[in-house]
């Protein structure tokens, strides 16, 4: 999990370079929670989405699902950033308010609302 986590931080490190705009620790460790659970801690309805598939296995499957969530992270923080009040950045009270929106930014899946 410490390579997941590397990539996530990294993304992290490198929107807050080019936005100048800060992500506190709290904030870091949601988001490393939740992209590394896709595959350290499935939720047992994962099934093939549209586009993504075919899938050597599951596992390989949900890798290539946490792969393309981590490349969603800077959009997530740009829309985290215009919700955060004020100009210190990112909040995580913000984050939490927004677990919805951002969850559903993670998920590849279409829910058909």
């Amino acid at each position: 999990m410490s390579d997941i986590t590397e990539q996530i931080r990294k993304e992290i490190r490198e929107w807050q370079k080019q936005s100048g705009v800060r992500v506190p620790e709290q904030v870091q460790q949601i988001l490393v929670a939740a992209v590394s659970a896709i595959v350290y801690d499935p939720h047992p309805g994962w099934r093939l989405p549209t586009g993504m598939e075919p899938w050597p296995s599951k596992d390989e499957g949900l890798r290539e699902i946490q792969q393309d969530a981590i490349k969603k992270i800077p959009d997530i923080l740009v829309d985290l950033a215009k919700a955060s009040p004020g100009e210190a950045g990112i909040n995580t009270f913000t984050l939490l308010h927004s677990g919805p929106n951002m969850l559903e930014k993670l998920c590849p899946f279409d829910k058909g609302h």
